[in-house]
């Protein structure tokens, strides 16, 4: 395609039209030390208008703006080239120089179904946005882009994982903002975000509950704003209590489990439970040295039992 390179006036241009911008955040702060340097290397592109529109290198041209540049060296595409061609420049040159993050893919997606039907994104540009071509990589990133501006922040930050993320979206605005909140001051892994939201989710159809009033209650408060636990003690402590309001059963067997084991710890013995205790039943591990020894063990547990008949487990409901 054939460019044409001329100089063009800063004021000239349209920088609130952002048809075919494919940036998230704004470039422009860290490209003005480059730019103060040595100048721009790539010209940005620009179609002819009155003003001109950009099509690409939105970022190198605000930093210059911010720098006082008057004009700088552009490529201008004439006032023909169509929509889908300009965007289709500004995706080539993106991907090719430096790629794009989870945000920006959404950004794409989103930007071309302004001009292709789904099945042709799902076929042709999904796979360059490294995704296979199925509806399910579309879907994922047509709800990243409905993310508020915090949400893909803290995406991009690394604070919440991108699934974690599109199931935000489940939630309320008011609830999102109280859940992004929270992963932004714990910063918990992928794994307990996603059963934080799973908890959350139940507690909340279960009790008919808000996220804003499951969050206000004075044991959550109580563990947020303790200065004496660090971030990641915060998140367990707050965990631990939504997982204990939830299974209020299991929690019981749970703290049971831990009184019996302790108990029987000073024998040489292990006491294991059925994971999730679904199933009734224990497991006693004894340690012996060799059968001398074990009818002594056995008599110090059979004593151990007759002392402490009242260390039994409770029955399921």
């Amino acid at each position: 395609m054939n460019f044409e390179h001329r100089p063009v006036n800063l004021d000239e241009i349209n920088f609130d039209d952002h048809t075919f911008c494919l940036s998230y955040p704004c470039r422009a702060v860290n490209l003005r030390s480059s730019l103060d340097l040595v100048g721009i290397i790539h010209p940005p592109v620009l179609r002819e208008r009155k003003p001109f529109q950009i099509v690409c290198g939105r970022g190198r041209l605000q930093a210059a703006l911010d720098l006082g540049f008057q004009s700088i060296i552009c490529k201008v595409l004439p006032s023909w080239i169509d929509d889908l061609t300009c965007l289709m420049i500004s995706f080539e040159e993106n991907i090719t120089s430096r790629g794009f993050n989870v945000v920006e893919k959404a950004l794409v997606v989103e930007k071309f179904q302004n001009y292709l039907p789904d099945e042709e994104i799902i076929r042709q540009i999904l796979p360059r946005l490294g995704f296979g071509p199925s509806y399910k990589h579309f879907e994922f990133l047509r709800k990243i882009s409905f993310l508020e501006e915090e949400g893909k922040e803290l995406l991009l930050q690394g604070k919440i994982n991108p699934k974690v993320a599109v199931k935000l979206l489940d939630f309320s605005e008011e609830d999102r903002k109280i859940l992004l909140e929270f992963f932004k001051a714990l910063s918990p892994t992928a794994s307990r975000q996603r059963q934080i939201i799973e908890i959350l989710q139940d507690l909340s159809r279960r009790d008919n509950l808000s996220l804003r009033e499951i969050f206000e209650e004075e044991e959550v408060q109580k563990f947020l704003h303790s200065e004496k636990l660090t971030p990641r003690q915060k998140e367990e402590a707050i965990y631990r209590h939504l997982w204990g309001r939830l299974m209020p059963r299991l929690k019981a067997l749970e703290e049971q489990f831990k009184a019996m084991s302790s108990a029987f710890a000073p024998l040489g013995t292990k006491l294991k439970h059925p994971p999730s205790f679904e199933k009734r039943g224990f497991i006693l591990e004894l340690e012996f040295k060799d059968l001398a020894e074990l009818p002594q063990k056995l008599q110090a547990l059979q004593e151990f039992l007759r002392q402490n008949s009242s260390l039994s487990p409770q029955k399921k409901a």
